[in-house]
């Protein structure tokens, strides 16, 4: 099987903090395809831009905005084929425009792209932000933006997305649990935000506080914290069974861990 590999270009970009990915696609079987780009941020939307560069073997036939932006008032200001230009942030393109702006915190279908393949197989898809586009704010700065990568196996019409799906909120079991002296938690997010991670005994006092920091998304991976069975005065704890709670946004979840000695 051959690889077809198909890359979004965006512009390098600073402050907040979203994720592009490829969230869905319906394949004719007889060579055409039609991928949905989604987007998610913890800022709200106001406009976008990026290329597509889908290599010598796939070719690019059509590309709009998403149904999403569509709603909102999004309109595809430029472009065609690789290259979409959507604005709707205030005065741009047209001076005087009020538009409502995408919430925070939802899957956001913002493009779509048609193109020809010329082989079967498994085909990855990957948004990769360069110098050519970005993601704004509807104040018009410029969003950080991170990607995931998916395959479908290209020729198969009832085929769907796999791969590297958009992170999730988790809190992952300590391991080793039992320990002794130390253990490492898992965790991750599915919007960029505080992540607060607290160890707490069983009467409900705080222990320690191991996270409390501004995180995002990790797309097949996780971030970890390690646990030293020391108190926030630095000394050691007795052993026995403590709770590990997490909280990010609204997601808020909570494990046992014993220390033994």
């Amino acid at each position: 099987m051959k690889k077809l590999l198909i890359l979004i270009a965006c512009l390098s970009v600073v402050f907040a903090e979203g994720h592009v990915y490829v969230c869905d696609v319906t394949d004719d079987g007889a060579g055409t395809a039609t991928f949905t780009i989604c987007a998610d941020t913890d800022e709200l939307i106001g406009g976008y831009q990026f290329t597509l560069d889908a290599g010598a073997d796939f070719t690019i036939t059509g590309s709009d905005v998403g149904s999403d932006a569509a709603s909102v008032g999004i309109a595809n200001y430029g472009g065609g084929g690789n290259l979409i230009l959507a604005f709707a942030i205030s005065g741009l393109p047209e001076s005087g425009d009020d538009f409502d702006y995408w919430t925070e915190g939802s899957e956001l279908q913002i493009a779509t792209f048609t193109g020809t393949y010329a082989n079967n197989g498994v085909t990855s898809i990957m948004p990769d932000f360069g110098s050519t586009g970005a993601l704004s704010t509807a104040g018009g700065a410029n969003i950080v933006t991170e990607v995931s990568m998916s395959s479908w196996d290209a020729g198969n019409s009832t085929a769907s997305l796999e791969g590297d799906l958009p992170a999730q909120y988790m809190l992952s079991d300590n391991y080793p649990n039992p320990f002794n002296p130390t253990t490492t938690i898992g965790y991750n997010v599915e919007l960029a935000g505080n992540v607060s991670i607290v160890i707490y005994d069983m009467t409900g006092r705080q222990v320690k506080e191991l996270v409390n920091d501004y995180k995002s998304p990790l797309v097949g991976a996780q971030y970890s914290a390690i646990w030293d069975a020391t108190n926030d005065a630095g000394s050691l704890v007795s052993a026995g069974t403590y709770l590990c709670r997490m909280i990010s946004s609204d997601f808020v979840s909570t494990n046992k861990m014993t220390l033994m000695k």
